[in-house]
């Protein structure tokens, strides 16, 4: 999600377009409050701090290839029902392919995030009850709908000067793409196998750990685990305390996209600002809208418990995902420190 700074547009005029549109996919989610709507602020933050909106091709891209996850982990899941390790195997496979193609055409992070959430929660849910999955699976896809066209409104409303529209990430090689589609499937495979094995039914930590994934994926290190775990539960945790004592006095939904207008522009001068801190405060903001997306409603504020599960799920999400790049690294490391010492010389 480079995009947060490859652009030489004033930081005030992306926040301000950032903060409206995350303000309006909110609010169309609280209206419409389709399956899985409080998703869809987060899939609109991935187009809305890029420097450019998203062509016509890029966008029937991500849309083609949320639907062929969603569909692929479904029917995947639907055939091996009975055989829970295997259909864990062949979404774990469905996936490495999956993110092997779409790496290698340069496919934009959010279809990226799309095919992830299809190939690991279709299983679950075809596990629990395939109406189930089918009505989350249509919700899903609803919510990459809502975004592209948010995030295309807000471009036309504000927009980005001399650009063209964003060109996705840059194509792979064969082998680069199979290298970083192995890690990613390792780092996801535990956590589906887990809620397969167990029956866990908690969706949200399954999709928050998809989300911090794709974010780690191209800075995964110790480091960056420790920054993404302080962002998800100091800013994004005292974010969402801020804005749920004021809705508590005020639970109107009039008043909510006032103060998630300006919790967003707080957050969106950080994020464009020319700091070290831009992607704690992007990881910040990630978490504070999966947070007051599914825990405000339209015309009520939920229970403090319900609030403070949501907060546990999202640490628990976070620190699964930092773990387990961790691991990776130190294999990596312990075998880059084996293969030297093979190759080195013998000392006479």
């Amino acid at each position: 999600m480079a995009g947060a700074a490859a652009s030489t547009e004033a930081p005030s005029r992306r926040a301000l377009r950032l903060a409206l549109g995350l303000m309006l996919t909110f609010v169309l989610a609280q209206l419409i409050a389709w399956p899985l709507s409080s998703l869809a602020p987060a899939f609109a933050t991935v187009l809305l701090v890029e420097a450019g909106p998203q062509s016509v091709r890029q966008a029937l891209g991500i849309l083609a290839t949320v639907l062929a996850a969603l569909v692929g982990g479904f029917f995947v899941a639907y055939f091996l029902l009975p055989y829970p390790a295997i259909m864990a195997l062949a979404a774990a496979l469905l996936l490495f392919r999956f993110y092997v193609f779409a790496v290698r055409i340069g496919a934009p992070a959010l279809a990226l995030i799309g095919m992830l959430i299809g190939c690991v929660l279709m299983p679950v849910l075809v596990l629990l009850l395939p109406e189930v999955a089918v009505i989350a699976g249509s919700g899903v896809f609803a919510g990459f709908m809502v975004a592209i066209l948010v995030a295309w409104t807000m471009f036309l409303l504000i927009p980005a000067p001399g650009l063209a529209p964003s060109a996705g990430q840059a194509t792979l090689s064969f082998a680069e793409a199979a290298s970083t589609a192995v890690q990613l499937t390792i780092v996801v495979l535990p956590l589906l196998v887990a809620f397969l094995v167990f029956g866990w039914t908690d969706i949200l930590i399954l999709i928050y750990g998809v989300l911090f994934s794709v974010q780690m994926s191209s800075v995964a290190s110790g480091k960056a685990g420790m920054k993404g775990i302080l962002a998800n539960l100091l800013f994004a945790g005292v974010g969402m305390l801020l804005v749920y004592e004021l809705l508590v006095v005020v639970p109107n939904l009039m008043f909510m996209a006032i103060v998630i207008l300006t919790a967003c522009l707080v957050y969106g001068s950080r994020i464009f600002a020319p700091s070290p801190t831009a992607d704690i405060w992007l990881s910040g903001l990630f978490g504070f809208l999966l947070l007051s997306g599914g825990a405000l409603l339209a015309e009520d504020v939920v229970a403090p418990v319900k609030l403070l599960d949501r907060v546990v799920q999202l640490a628990l999400a976070t620190a699964y995902i930092v773990f387990a790049y961790r691991v990776i690294d130190l294999v990596r490391h312990l075998y880059s420190r084996r293969s030297m010492a093979s190759v080195r010389p013998e000392t006479t």
